[in-house]
């Protein structure tokens, strides 16, 4: 039962906007809610969610989405490159709307084209919403600083936002929250219920099925590298525009792969059913995929960007510059050879268990939109 809220209190009212939710299921849409969830039944919280398709407890509000039939069909006359751009924008058309009846306090999101469209709309027409970007793409704070304050998802991306001058008290670290549940499945369960015998090797990953950002192409490569018979990748995630090209790849280098788009429960089962897990992509804001790995106690290879360093620190044997050609092969071969026998070599777990506590990150996100909030009620007042 929720909490009666105080009386004479005056609620924070924060709105999670995400113009992608509904439409597509991956991390960065699917942080929105998760925050809505976790701050929408605490008493001095007034939460809305609003998203560009259809999601539990979601306010929808009418867009093209980036796979719909008009944003297919422009992309099929050369009209249109980015679906997601495409998806922002009319959303943000929408929101137009919704802005002038609803009249929210803080708007948090993570869509760059989005954002900028809402800080038009705040300019245009005189709303007095404050905007709270969370540099989830990441777009890097010389973008991010236009907005009123801005949510780093790891510590190296904030030292450089200060080192370049941006205001402390704008910003701030608060990583996204793990969606790994308190109870996994054992390995044996997970394999029988993905029909995985227990002689294979699995190695996961779980990221979009593209080339540009995930390159999973590149994995596709070093995994046939590897001559592993024994071996099956599961790549779990949403289909690209690449995902056809991808799966042809993978037919022709004879790799036995895998591929779904689970559920957040039946993505527990693969993490489960897993050896090892890997990400491939050479930049994350902060890649809560990583975390959820480390929770459910899976070793982990991934490139030695910031976010990988964050999570696991600097010194941790997983990372490697994923760049060059061989270096994730090698890496798999360190594993299986001399990691499986040593576990401690690739362990990840304590590295997660307290830099990303829930409750912790909840407190530091309330405390956060309090100061704006409060910020906010003064310039009403003054202003």
């Amino acid at each position: 039962m929720e909490e009666k809220k105080s009386k004479g209190s005056v609620p924070i009212r924060i709105t999670f906007v995400s113009a992608g939710l509904g439409n597509i299921y991956r991390g960065f849409e699917i942080a929105a809610s998760v925050w809505y969830q976790e701050l929408k039944g605490l008493p001095q919280i007034q939460a809305k969610l609003l998203a560009g398709g259809s999601f539990h407890d979601a306010t929808r509000l009418w867009n093209a989405p980036r796979n719909g039939y008009l944003a297919r069909t422009l992309r099929t006359m050369g009209l249109l490159n980015d679906g997601c751009r495409f998806e922002q924008l009319s959303f943000g058309f929408s929101a137009f709307f919704y802005l002038i009846f609803n009249k929210p306090g803080i708007i948090w999101l993570q869509e760059a084209t989005l954002a900028n469209s809402l800080l038009r709309l705040r300019e245009t027409f005189g709303f007095k919403y404050k905007i709270v970007f969370c540099d989830g793409a990441p777009v890097g704070h010389a973008f991010a600083k236009r907005f009123d304050y801005v949510i780093f998802l790891h510590q190296y991306a904030f030292n450089h936002a200060l080192a370049d001058g941006m205001d402390a008290k704008k910003c701030c670290v608060i990583p996204h929250l793990s969606l790994a549940p308190d109870q996994v499945l054992n390995k044996q369960d997970a394999r029988l219920s993905l029909k995985i015998s227990e002689d294979k090797f699995v190695i996961i990953c779980v990221a979009a099925w593209n080339k540009h950002h995930k390159r999973i192409d590149y994995l596709l490569s070093e995994i046939a590298s590897l001559n592993f018979k024994d071996t099956v990748l599961l790549l779990c995630g949403q289909a690209e525009q690449d995902a056809n090209i991808l799966k042809e790849e993978a037919l022709k280098l004879n790799i036995d792969v895998q591929w779904h788009t689970f559920s957040q429960k039946d993505l527990s089962t693969a993490y489960a059913a897993s050896d090892l897990f890997v990400l491939p992509s050479l930049n994350e804001a902060l890649g809560a995929v990583l975390i959820e790995a480390g929770q459910h106690g899976l070793p982990v290879i991934c490139h030695h960007h910031d976010a990988g360093k964050f999570i696991f620190g600097e010194d941790y044997i997983g990372l490697s510059d994923l760049s060059k050609k061989g270096n994730l092969e090698q890496k798999i071969r360190h594993f299986k050879h001399a990691g499986q026998s040593n576990p401690k070599l690739y362990d990840t777990k304590r590295y997660v268990i307290n830099k990303f506590n829930r409750k912790k990150l909840v407190n530091d996100f309330i405390n956060f939109i309090s100061f704006i909030s409060l910020i906010l009620i003064v310039s009403t007042i003054f202003y």
